[in-house]
């Protein structure tokens, strides 16, 4: 495997452009020899924005984060790499999203490491509303006991039709459902797995979906606000996360969010994060933590170690 130096930024946007299925598996190899050789080269553990103090540890949904950066879901769909991206200075990863008709069994993620492990349930490609709960159930049966925390998944275009205000209701009910089956689980296993529910704000969304409104009534103990369209993430799209108006837009939403829960629930920023400036944004907005997708792939492995020094999280 070619060393970190060897693969530049303008390499991956080439490869991206014009094989992106190629550039990504080239990202993911990066990735899992970077956690196996535990330790950056000089050139990629510089800070890119200083020599500050490493970040802070932060508690959440009763967890004990390392640091306030994170791996998001899609990255590490199967689970491969694990608690092991706390070798590349991440304090979380969450993997899936995993849903029962994901045609490959969720993989038994390595226990060596210190990264909180979140693992993200959701929708079938093919599944209904109508049988939505039936998904989610079993994604959280498969889940716990492998997880630190659960994220369900109502980000997906197969869960944006629960999300409309004239189902707030249904939606109650079927999380009502889930967090019921938390419960078993808990009785059953001795062990309890805090649930947060990951939502999607389009970018011309103008204010966060009903339901976040009542997340602490349902018992859900965190949020994640993925700012975004979803996928496919295209090289434009990564660039365009560049401009300040775009970010300004993702922090805007993510204090819109942070207003409803009031303090009440830790509120997790995914969308466009790849640079400190991006990651004190966010948690000036009101996020607790963040978590990184595309700059794994166009910074490079390491990404985590050069953000860490110079955006401190809050203890």
């Amino acid at each position: 495997m070619p060393r970190d130096r060897d693969l530049p930024r303008w390499l991956m946007a080439a490869l991206m452009r014009q094989a992106p299925r190629l550039g990504r598996g080239i990202a993911q190899a990066r990735v899992h020899w970077a956690a196996r050789l535990g330790s950056p080269p000089v050139r990629a553990g510089r800070p890119a924005g200083g020599d500050g103090d490493p970040p802070a540890p932060v508690k959440a949904m009763g967890l004990a984060f390392p640091n306030p950066l994170g791996i998001a879901a899609g990255f590490d769909r199967r689970g491969r790499l694990g608690r092991r991206a706390a070798a590349l200075g991440f304090g979380c990863i969450e993997i899936g999203s995993w849903s029962p008709h994901a045609g490959a069994a969720l993989c038994h993620p390595p226990s060596a490491g210190d990264a909180v492990l979140g693992i993200n349930v959701g929708l079938g490609p093919r599944t209904s509303t109508t049988h939505a709960l039936d998904d989610l159930l079993a994604g959280l049966r498969e889940a716990w006991r492998h997880a630190d925390y659960v994220a369900v998944n109502l980000g997906s275009p197969q869960a944006a039709a629960l999300l409309c205000p004239s189902r707030l209701g249904e939606l109650q009910r079927l999380l009502g459902s889930l967090k019921g089956q938390q419960r078993r689980l808990a009785d059953c296993s001795g062990n309890w797995v805090p649930l947060a529910i990951k939502l999607r704000m389009e970018r011309e969304a103008t204010a966060p979906p009903p339901i976040v409104k009542h997340l602490e009534a349902l018992g859900f103990e965190g949020l994640i606000l993925a700012c975004d369209a979803g996928p496919p993430a295209t090289l434009q799209r990564y660039a365009d996360w560049r401009l300040p108006e775009r970010q300004r837009q993702a922090c805007h939403q993510v204090a819109q969010a942070a207003e409803l829960l009031d303090g009440r629930l830790p509120l997790i920023s995914v969308g466009g994060i790849a640079t400190a400036e991006h990651v004190t944004a966010r948690l000036d907005a009101g996020a607790m933590l963040v978590q990184l997708h595309d700059a794994l792939v166009y910074e490079g492995p390491w990404v985590a170690r050069a953000l860490g020094n110079a955006a401190p999280g809050r203890a």
